[in-house]
């Protein structure tokens, strides 16, 4: 019965760390496995079987079609499942090229949203609503499985039934850990996007200010000249 309720756990707990990459910061390209991808004649494959995708960097990563008439419904498979990406296709360098011969082999490059101040919300908000959702989860399988075990350990010692019980509560401990070490991880991940997006808007603030200085100092020799 508790190898039962272990089995039990580690499923909830894998299904809030799935849940958690589709909660997309960093370039997850196991976060398409959740679409299918249908042809023109309405026939339905898993990415693997018409593309190949390969990590560029943290935050993006390269689609690349087995053969081109895979291409739109690709990107329109990605669309629909998660729109927050930007697509972009690109006609690969020689070099970059997969499959050899003397066509124009084109990429899919999908670069994921930034995490603004709206994003890191809602970011945020999502993974403390799926936690919670997966602790109820584990709290629910803990009080069933505790009334099935001791109805089964009726007339058995106290020591065993401690023992039992005890055993229980390590099991539910265990993964209670483990799903929060996911969510510290997720917010971490989410807090160094942030972190990241801060920095670049405030280069880019920095280089518009110095811009609007030059273009007023300008003017204003313009004007003195004018004078």
């Amino acid at each position: 019965m508790l190898d039962e309720l272990k089995g039990k756990l580690s499923g909830y707990a894998v299904l809030l760390q799935y849940r958690y990459m589709n909660l997309c910061v960093k370039a997850e390209p196991s976060s398409l496995l959740s679409f299918s991808v249908v042809d023109n004649e309405g026939s339905v494959f898993d990415i693997e079987k018409v593309a190949g995708v390969m990590q560029k960097n943290d935050y993006q990563f390269e689609i690349v079609p087995h053969n081109d008439e895979f291409l739109f419904p690709i990107c329109k498979a990605i669309m629909q499942t998660h729109p927050e990406f930007k697509q972009k296709v690109i006609v690969a360098e020689e070099e970059d090229k997969v499959f050899l011969d003397d066509s124009e082999e084109r990429h899919i490059i999908c670069t994921m949203p930034d995490v603004d101040n709206d994003r890191r919300k809602l970011l945020i908000d999502a993974v403390s609503t799926l936690y919670d959702d997966c602790g109820m989860q584990l709290d629910k399988a803990k009080g069933e499985y505790t009334t099935r075990l001791l109805s089964k350990m009726v007339g058995q010692s106290p020591s065993d039934i401690d023992e039992a019980k005890d055993a229980l509560e390590k099991l539910y401990d265990r993964h209670k850990s483990i799903v929060k070490k996911y969510k510290e991880n997720k917010e971490k991940e989410i807090e160094d996007a942030y972190q990241r997006w801060l920095a670049g808007k405030e280069e880019k603030d920095q280089k518009q200010l110095e811009q609007n200085e030059a273009m007023g100092e300008k003017a204003a020799k313009t004007l003195n000249l004018e004078h």
